[in-house]
């Protein structure tokens, strides 16, 4: 899906989604071959490692890690250029912008580490009086974590590591933006929207630690919220869902549930913000954990995980995207089972309930998807900006 020329005719209804990530069976083939490749050129890259006998970790070991990983980027750059950039391979593409993302991030934190090693002078010296200045504020006595408490011991930071964050922000986003600048891949333009929320929030460690470790909990709900409404602002660009505006849309989409969710999820375990007590048991805030647990908790979780993939469901009713739902079906799985093990029935049970619940509403959705939408439509203009976000279901469609 890059361009309107680019879609073939299919028995797809006009209303069906067509696939993002896949053109055909030569995509499968290909992305065979680029895994098998992949694994190769690590293998290969170990095998040099060993050759080389150098002692790891040491200045010389490093440097020679990192060529063969930035060198493996590289070969995955020009191999972009030919199944991604001419071919328009969108698998490979995803499998290739991936692994060229980790790499070439992996390389450029490195960089940095360097030069705060060999540019800044930074050594393990230099934590000392951060470790001082952290002894010195007995956050057990405090009730409440203020910006004074957190701000004398950023102070102490030089510079250079205050921005590491921000580094680590821009070290995924800019590969991911060149990748997708240069072949345009609709994954790779959902991934640079989950890199400029990132590099975002990393701007603002680095300026505002405060904010964004007492207020974490809401910054992750709107990082996931700027996802979402920028998927539906690519989404109303093409209505009709044939070009590549459309494919990052969906990816976007996609990126945006898991981060909505398990930010409503957290919202819910410790509110809006966390008090000065939560960071002395980090573990309190795991919602999978408390999620795993028996309890009250457990079930307030699950009924706000249901009740936030509920929303989703009508969101992506309303938008016509079901990559809102498919990111939660995991989620939803869960919330199921744990409420029916309230019930006290047994493990078997509690799965075949759970699969029939979750498999049955699917299914029901899948089958109703038009008519429920129609409905759901009735009071939105099928025209002007309100019919782009909202697209109308036409006659023709079941």
């Amino acid at each position: 899906m890059t361009e309107s020329s680019e879609v073939s005719a299919s028995s797809a209804r006009p209303s069906d989604e067509m696939l993002p990530f896949l053109n055909n069976f030569h995509d499968i083939f290909t992305t065979i071959g680029v895994l098998i490749l992949l694994g190769g050129l690590a293998v290969g890259a170990g095998q040099v490692m060993v050759g080389l006998d150098l002692i790891e970790g040491e200045q010389a070991w490093q440097n020679a890690l990192m060529a063969l990983i930035g060198g493996i980027a590289v070969v995955i750059w020009f191999l972009s250029a030919l199944l991604v950039g001419k071919q328009r391979r969108i698998l490979p593409g995803i499998v290739l912008s991936s692994v060229f993302g980790v790499t070439t991030m992996i390389v450029l934190i490195w960089g940095y580490v360097q030069f705060l090693i060999h540019g800044v002078g930074l050594s393990e010296d230099s934590f000392e009086m951060v470790n001082q200045a952290a002894d010195a504020i007995e956050l057990e006595s405090q009730q409440v974590l203020t910006r004074e408490m957190v701000m004398a011991l950023v102070v102490q930071l030089p510079a250079a590591l205050r921005f590491f964050p921000l580094v680590i922000g821009l070290a995924f986003l800019l590969p991911i933006a060149a990748y997708y600048f240069s072949y345009r891949l609709p994954y790779a333009g959902g991934l640079m929207g989950v890199g400029f929320v990132l590099t975002a929030v990393m701007a603002l460690m680095a300026f505002d630690p405060y904010t964004v470790v007492v207020w974490s909990p809401a910054i992750n709900v709107a990082a996931g919220a700027v996802l979402l409404v920028t998927g539906i602002i690519f989404d109303a660009r093409d209505p009709a869902r044939e070009t590549r505006l459309a494919g990052t849309a969906f990816w976007l989409h996609f990126f945006a549930a898991p981060i909505l969710l398990g930010a409503m999820l957290n919202v819910t375990l410790s509110g809006w913000s966390l008090q000065a007590s939560e960071f002395n048991n980090p573990e309190n805030l795991n919602f999978f954990a408390a999620m795993a647990a028996d309890g009250a908790e457990t079930m307030r979780l699950a009924i706000t995980a249901l009740t936030v993939i509920g929303l989703f469901a009508i969101v992506s009713l309303l938008i016509n995207r079901r990559a809102l739902i498919v990111s939660g079906l995991l989620t939803a799985g869960v919330s199921i089972g744990i409420i029916v093990n309230s019930a006290g029935l047994g493990a078997g049970a509690v799965v075949a309930v759970t699969l029939l619940v979750l498999g049955g509403v699917v299914v029901v959705l899948g089958a109703a998807w038009n008519p429920v939408r129609r409905i759901l439509l009735l009071p939105i203009p099928q025209v002007g900006p309100l019919g782009r976000i909202f697209p109308p279901v036409s006659a023709a469609e079941g």
